[in-house]
């Protein structure tokens, strides 16, 4: 009888790896006493993809995108990086047109029935003391700040990040799925988004409370042209933007922490540390680390790997 896969965390990444590993008997350590729910921001895809591979319809819809002009293009994506960074970047640009495109929207209680059936064990720590206790290789889908900490990495980088808070409420007698980009450093909000009836704002870096998300809330809806805002919330976000890596240093962390190292696959956004990483692109990722488990010389197959992506 082979070893129990053991992953850490019970976000949205591990409960999908969970479900498309469940040939593996796995179990999941959450460190948190309740079922996380990490995304308050806008939960969509860009293919069916994930519901494909869960056995839960997406809902399939055309989405608008667009930007809220400020200066000039060039003005208006240094604003939104800095915005959103703390630095002007330009690797980025942002919509100068409307546009329109194909998602998939998961149904708002995708977490709950995504854990249904599995082995969750809740409020377990996953520091230092649990990695050096592991008998096997983890799943971990823990950020690598903190991941580099709890296996004592010494070579650990610089990591820069903005934390935030999404504000969430219902838009009356509405069924609409847009979202504007909102680079002008005077408003609170950097993205203003809709799926179906729930407006979505989402403030980088900013002290937004309680009793002031109500007004944020209508701020947004304001710029939208809309009215009928109800049931305001805000939910705070600890990594809300996270700047790239150098990635030399990125790849030299997971093939250390996966192979040399021998404690931990790494799966998801934070924990692979790629700011611009899709939902979509998990399922992909749990496929390759299924087939690393599977070899007898997986060092060997993830230097294949990278060569064939530098």
């Amino acid at each position: 009888m082979t070893d129990r896969l053991t992953i850490v965390g019970a976000g949205l990444a591990g409960l999908l790896a969970a479900r498309m590993l469940r040939h593996r008997s796995p179990v999941i350590h959450e460190q948190q006493r309740e079922l996380p729910n990490n995304h308050s921001a806008v939960l969509r895809f860009e293919s069916s993809v994930v519901g494909d591979v869960l056995g839960i319809e997406f809902k399939r819809v055309n989405m608008i995108k667009a930007t809220l002009p400020w200066r000039n293009p060039i003005a208006d994506g240094l604003a939104y990086s800095a915005k959103n960074l703390g630095t002007f970047r330009s690797d980025r640009s942002l919509p100068t047109a409307p546009t329109s495109a194909a998602r998939y929207i998961a149904p708002p209680d995708l977490i709950e029935r995504m854990a249904r059936g599995l082995d969750v064990e809740l409020g377990q720590p996953c520091g230092s003391d649990f990695f050096a206790r592991a008998r096997a290789k983890v799943l971990s889908t823990m950020p690598m700040p903190s991941l580099m900490d709890a296996l004592y990495y010494p070579d650990a980088p610089e990591f820069k990040s903005v934390p935030g808070i999404n504000v969430r409420a219902t838009v009356a007698n509405c069924d609409a799925y847009v979202s504007l980009y909102v680079p002008d450093p005077d408003l609170p909000f950097s993205r203003v988004s809709i799926t179906g009836d729930e407006l979505i704002a989402e403030c980088p870096g900013v002290a937004v409370d309680l009793p002031s998300a109500g007004h944020v809330a209508m701020m947004a809806a304001e710029v939208l042209g809309l009215s009928g805002i109800s049931g305001a919330v805000a939910t705070k976000q600890k990594y809300f933007k996270i700047a790239p890596i150098d990635e030399g240093e990125r790849r030299k962390f997971i093939y250390w922490a996966s192979s040399l190292r021998g404690k931990a696959w790494q799966l998801g956004r934070y924990a692979t540390w790629r700011p611009g990483l899709k939902l979509d692109d998990l399922v992909k990722d749990i496929r390759l680390i299924d087939k690393w488990m599977s070899s007898k010389s997986p060092e060997a197959d993830m230097e294949m790997h990278e060569r064939r992506r530098a």
